[in-house]
């Protein structure tokens, strides 16, 4: 099968780059994504140098002619498709449900000419499902637990936007049943959008729709570890307190708590940055018992210090 127009022939002996036999698609965000591994060898074992680009043709089994030129995309281009770990990847938006649809690239040399046509990749094209509804999200720490609406029929996955657009596989490794997913390994406090999106399969092929996004920020839920080295002394009518500092960054300070008859009482309306603490009415008790506790920045507060008995009368 010939496609395009050949231009100049390769000189004899110029080494001719290995064949493209990897063509393939997926359906992804309601476009179909063609792919294929560049070529890097020539026939001959050595390095390719000699290819400009590639000339994608298509053609419909339901349409007037065979196959055309979709695209004529140049390794130099910056728009119109994208290359990871070796593999060029563009789309074709343009389909309609029903429709049978044959892909072939050709690559071309530098100085214009085509060269072998890869492998051909065929598709029936079918609707997508509509972009999933009741998406929210739950902030946890270090994490977001996104949930939606589960509908028949349908598995899903669940992009997270990078930059201004959206990677080209999920975050999870395969579709997924649930209609929740929780995404991990996070920083607090910063804004990530996730996207997700229905997937019908149809056969051994994915149609994934477009998505609903929604946007969501982890928060530290950790609170500091207890107080060390926490002290009680009783001098004369008062007690004083007095424990080692910490270092943790977002600490805002310490509370100190009383214990009557076992129950506690927060002595101070706000957190003390000091390490130490003097109780001037600990009250007509035989003994009390005391126990400071660590709070951060957002409210977190940490278990108890070693807690101290106080003997204030014999």
């Amino acid at each position: 099968m010939s496609c395009g127009k050949k231009g100049n022939p390769i000189p004899k002996g110029l080494p001719i780059p290995q064949e493209i036999k990897d063509l393939r698609g997926n359906v992804s965000n309601g476009l179909l994504f063609l792919s294929f591994a560049i070529p890097t060898k020539n026939q001959d074992g050595t390095d390719v140098t000699i290819l400009e680009g590639f000339k994608v043709m298509k053609s419909c089994r339901a349409c007037i002619g065979g196959l055309e030129m979709l695209k004529n995309i140049r390794l130099t281009d910056t728009r119109g498709f994208t290359v990871r770990d070796g593999k060029f990847y563009t789309y074709d938006n343009d389909l309609r449900a029903g429709f049978d649809y044959t892909y072939q690239v050709v690559p071309y040399t530098k100085t214009g000419t085509d060269l072998q046509p890869s492998n051909a990749y065929s598709i029936r094209w079918e609707a997508v499902p509509p972009p999933p509804s009741g998406v929210s999200v739950k902030e946890g720490d270090g994490s977001l637990i996104l949930s939606w609406a589960k509908e028949n029929g349908y598995l899903y996955n669940v992009y997270r936007l990078e930059g201004d657009a959206y990677p080209l596989f999920p975050l999870n490794p395969g579709p997924l049943q649930a209609a929740t997913f929780t995404a991990g390994g996070l920083e607090n406090a910063k804004t990530y959008v996730h996207e997700v999106r229905a997937v019908r399969m149809s056969g051994t092929i994915a149609f994934e729709g477009e998505g609903t996004a929604v946007k969501g920020a982890p928060v530290d839920k950790t609170p500091p570890a207890p107080p060390r080295e926490f002290m009680a002394e009783k001098r004369n009518e008062t007690v004083r307190l007095s424990w080692a500092a910490k270092g943790e960054a977002d600490l805002r300070g310490y509370f100190v708590y009383r214990v009557v008859s076992g129950k506690p009482e927060r002595l101070q309306k706000d957190p003390t940055r000091e390490t130490s603490f003097v109780d001037q009415s600990p009250g007509p008790h035989r003994y009390v018992a005391y126990y400071v506790t660590a709070v951060d920045v957002l409210g977190n507060e940490s278990a108890p210090s070693r807690e101290q008995i106080i003997m204030l009368r014999d």
